[in-house]
């Protein structure tokens, strides 16, 4: 492919992502962010692999943007409760996971994030099919998946200290 049909294929993307972006509820919106995160981790865990420090860095950045800007920035923290914290706390961990990845070329803390985020990403594809169906329990089931997950995860201010996470908390909100 040349450089002018690399552009064009990722102008295509790019529309067609933000068309789906616009288009799409709250639920699918957030399907739709941690998909890209998944797919970004995947990208990452491919460079890495290649010894491409470029290709690593975008699209590991990528992913920390996509998490920041886009599911920890969209949090209700007030009308979320238990589950949106607990959704904080995992995405700032994934974060964390993200730059020791970046900083370490650690692919086991790529899998990692690949791990805890499929899960997630079930959770809110049953909480979307739940809410066409008009089935009442798939709140429910998001609020297991998070709980879980939570329970599953270290605590960032525990393996960073709680200065270190005071900082990058405050940078994700």
């Amino acid at each position: 492919m040349t450089t002018l049909q690399s552009r064009a294929a990722s102008a295509y993307a790019s529309v067609g992502l933000e068309s789906r972006a616009s288009s799409s509820s709250g639920v699918d919106l957030v399907i739709l962010l941690i998909e890209g995160v998944l797919d970004r981790v995947k990208l990452a865990r491919a460079a890495m692999a290649q010894r491409d420090i470029g290709q690593k860095i975008k699209h590991i950045n990528k992913a920390l943007e996509i998490i920041s800007e886009g599911l920890r920035a969209h949090l209700d923290m007030a009308a979320g409760g238990e589950i949106a914290v607990n959704l904080d706390d995992l995405y700032a961990y994934c974060s964390v996971r993200l730059l020791h990845a970046n900083s370490r070329n650690d692919l086991a803390a790529l899998d990692e994030i690949s791990e805890l985020l499929t899960p997630l990403l079930n959770a809110w594809i049953t909480v979307r099919a739940g809410g066409q169906a008009g089935a009442g329990n798939s709140q429910d089931v998001l609020a297991t998946v998070t709980r879980t997950l939570k329970s599953a995860v270290p605590s960032v201010q525990r393996l960073y200290g709680s200065n270190a996470y005071a900082g990058f908390a405050a940078g994700g909100r």
